[in-house]
């Protein structure tokens, strides 16, 4: 069983340290960059938060063990339909602790995070994705995204609606 748990002193650093297999890098932005636009985008920095979007990062835990990364977003005017909504935008799991299911256990777990509506309500939740990122494909569409398009840089988006 894996819960979320805010990155805070305590872990931070361990988040950092997580990483993905080499070929999976190409993927995923190393969780140091995420966790500065995690910053920038905050209420320590509200102007920038409010006028762009909220970025809330979470440490996966399995038991006392971090097992990985996730980073959601909130934007008032979303790039994808121009509407309050959500974003699954960073998600990983430590090269270490893959193939058992943490990953789909993470994106149910944000997903019921994002339907308690914490920075304003929404009625979807998005997710993108490289074309060639296979598992991530899987582990969003197992977890009842709906493929929408592609954005300008050609990774896959998918849509959850949140008023299932």
């Amino acid at each position: 069983m894996i819960a979320l748990r805010a990155v805070n002193h305590g872990n931070w650093i361990k988040c950092i340290e997580l990483e993905v297999t080499g070929e999976q890098r190409r993927f995923v932005n190393p969780n140091l960059f995420s966790l500065a636009e995690a910053y920038v985008h905050s209420d320590a920095n509200r102007s920038e938060a409010e006028a762009y979007y909220r970025c809330i990062p979470f440490a996966v835990y399995c038991g006392d063990e971090i097992v990985g990364f996730a980073m959601i977003t909130y934007e008032k005017d979303s790039d994808f339909d121009h509407r309050p909504a959500y974003e699954i935008y960073r998600l990983m799991i430590d090269k270490n602790h893959q193939g058992r299911g943490y990953g789909r256990e993470a994106v149910m777990l944000l997903l019921d995070y994002i339907r308690t509506f914490p920075y304003g309500r929404a009625e979807n939740v998005y997710a993108a994705w490289h074309p060639e990122n296979e598992i991530s494909g899987k582990t969003f569409l197992g977890c009842g995204f709906t493929a929408a398009g592609t954005d300008e840089d050609g990774a896959v988006v998918a849509r959850c609606r949140l008023n299932r």
